[in-house]
């Protein structure tokens, strides 16, 4: 049996290799997903998103996100006693960890990580998520979750699957509530996204999802109260909420193993 901590660098590595190319893709490929002349005159303008900028903070992403994920989820920890198997010579193997576990969750941290600095720089500049970037995300999260519940430690795969689905339908009800009322609630773009932040934010603590959405109410509490102080006024504020749902994924889902 391979060696825990040999694993879980092949893992780190897997990680972070997968949200490099993502990010070189996508950087790429910007006027594509953007699929707007205007936008992408925006976003290429900034100076945050110029260079390799991006790509490097969905590297440093993905990596501090599987540093601390915890990793005997998917690779069992031997602790060096084993256990004793009564008619049998020897102790039990605390157990054989599954590739596609490894492989399946390299991919899903490292394609959401990649794609982490981009949607956080279109919403904040030109207030979309687009949906040439969102719905590959979607779908990646989707048939990753369903793979590792079929192949893989089907618990952890499972729970994501139910927590980004309970998720988009708790923001799409949201939505569907704020336009009877004529009330702004969750965007379009936010209730796909949900998805996608909730799935991930599953597979780190069965109580991750709870305190990434407190992180992000929290996060864009503080931002709205920038805002009100910047423009020194309180009608008409309103920010992007995508950021907030990012960055609080990221937080709480780190935070959930160690805090819960």
């Amino acid at each position: 049996m391979v060696d825990a901590e040999v694993l879980h660098g092949m893992l780190i590595g897997l990680t972070t290799l997968i949200s490099a190319a993502t990010g070189l893709l996508l950087e790429k490929t910007r006027a594509w997903w953007l699929a707007d002349d205007a936008h992408f005159g925006v976003v290429s303008r900034a100076r945050s998103a110029r260079g390799p900028v991006l790509v490097i903070a969905g590297i440093l992403i993905a990596a501090g996100a599987v540093l601390l994920f915890p990793f005997s989820h998917v690779i069992p920890v031997d602790s060096g006693t084993g256990a004793f198997a009564p008619g049998s010579a020897g102790t039990v193997d605390p157990g054989t960890p599954n590739s596609a576990d490894i492989i399946l969750l390299g991919l899903i941290l490292g394609i959401v990580a990649a794609a982490t600095p981009f949607l956080i720089t279109a919403d904040t500049l030109v207030r979309r998520l687009p949906d040439r970037l969102v719905y590959p995300l979607i779908v990646v999260c989707l048939l990753t979750l369903v793979l590792g519940s079929l192949i893989g430690e089907p618990r952890i795969w499972f729970f994501g699957l139910i927590a980004g689905s309970g998720a988009a339908g708790v923001f799409a009800a949201l939505h569907l509530v704020g336009k009877v009322l004529h009330v702004r609630t969750m965007g379009p773009g936010d209730v796909k996204l949900a998805f996608v932040v909730f799935s991930a934010a599953g597979l780190f603590d069965a109580w991750a999802p709870a305190l990434v959405l407190i992180a992000m109410m929290l996060i864009a509490g503080i931002w709205a109260l920038i805002a009100v102080a910047v423009q020194r006024r309180m009608r008409g504020i309103t920010i992007a909420f995508g950021p907030a749902m990012l960055s609080g994924m990221w937080l709480g889902s780190v935070l959930a193993p160690i805090l819960l």
